[in-house]
This record gives structure tokens, sequence and C-alpha cells, in this order.
């Protein structure tokens, strides 16, 4: 993913009060979240873990299983809505939840403006997003994070992201099939809370 790419940014007086962007990435030689082993989703936590260990600067943060997690721990993160919580009927009838909440987690840096998502609908969901419309900044965070995740597991494990030449980056889902990206802004509409026809 190439930066320099990115021409212009959001406008300064745009009302954009924060800025998401993340994708999703399976890795070769482990089923898909719908067919993933216990013994697969396990080792693919453990080999995140490792890669996240690794993390330097701004991307340097802390892993939380959700097996065991601390409740403090847990709801902070649900406040902060960081978390993903079982209970989805789509994910639950494809077998997606199967052994809840066990190699599972999330981890997030130092400023949580960069998260994984561990073993959820796909193996791993990597986002970036910060408060304000630089969308620049988080692009180029998610590029750097993607990166350090795809290296780190390629040199521990010989693994790579789950790529097909003609479909692109492969996940659970088909329709995240291609760069598996989803970019999103939050914004505020002014006298949208109002009520009545005269707002």
């Amino acid at each position: 993913m190439d930066v320099s790419k990115i021409q212009g940014n959001v406008d300064p007086a745009a009302p954009v009060k924060s800025v998401r962007i993340r994708v999703g990435r399976s890795f070769n030689g482990f089923g898909l979240s719908p067919g993933i082993t216990r013994t697969q989703r396990l080792e693919l936590e453990q080999l995140l873990i490792s890669a996240f260990s690794n993390f330097t600067g701004d991307l340097q943060g802390d892993y939380y299983p959700l097996l065991g997690m601390d409740e403090a721990v847990r709801q902070q993160l649900v406040d902060d809505h960081f978390l993903f919580v079982s209970g989805d009927p789509n994910l639950i009838s494809a077998g997606m939840e199967r052994d809840w909440p066990e190699g599972r987690g999330i981890f997030h840096n130092k400023d949580k403006t960069f998260l994984v998502w561990v073993n959820e609908e796909d193996q791993t969901r990597i986002i970036s997003m910060q408060k304000g419309g630089d969308v620049k900044a988080v692009f180029e965070r998610l590029a750097r994070a993607i990166n350090a995740v795809q290296e780190s597991v390629k040199k521990e494990s010989g693994k790579d992201f789950l790529c097909d030449e003609k479909y692109g980056y492969i996940h659970s889902c088909p329709t995240n099939l291609g760069t598996g990206m989803r970019a999103s802004v939050h914004i505020d509409l002014p006298g949208w809370t109002a009520e009545g026809l005269g707002a």
C-alpha cells in the first residue's frame, strides 16, 4: 500500500470527528473462520502474540485475550467501542464462534489508534483510526501496521497472507475479497438530533 498515492485530505473545516480504516487478513496454512480448527486458532493466536511483541514506536502496545480477561479491562474496551462480542447469529450459524472465547483477543497500541482483532470473523482485522479528519495519517499507520504483522509472522513461521492473483486477499466473507479494506468517517450533522420537522 503506497501512501504517496493519496492525494489531498479531508478539508479541515469539514465536520469530521474521526477516521477509521481497516483491513481483514488471513494467513495461509490456517482454515478460515468457518473451518479453522481449535488447534489452528490457538497456534495463530500465539503467532500473532509473538508478532505484537516485536512492534516498536507508535505501533507498540498490549494484547488482551478474551479468555480470562479482567472485567475492568473488558468494560473499558467495551466503553471505548473497541471490543468485538459474541452473539452474532450469522457468525454462529457459520460456525465462526466455536470454542468461544478461546483463541481470540484484541491488541491495541498505547494511543488506541491501532488495533488488531484476533480470530473474530476473520483471522485478523487490522484497524487504524484517530480523531479528526487526517485520512492520510490513518492510512499511513495502517500500511505500516499491515506490513509489521505480515513480516513478523512470516519471519517466525514462514506463513504469509492468503492472497489470490485473481481475487485478492481471501476472507471469511466474500464481500471482503480484494483489498479487504473499509474506510469510514464519523461526521457531525448539525441539527440531526433536533426534534420536529422544523429542525
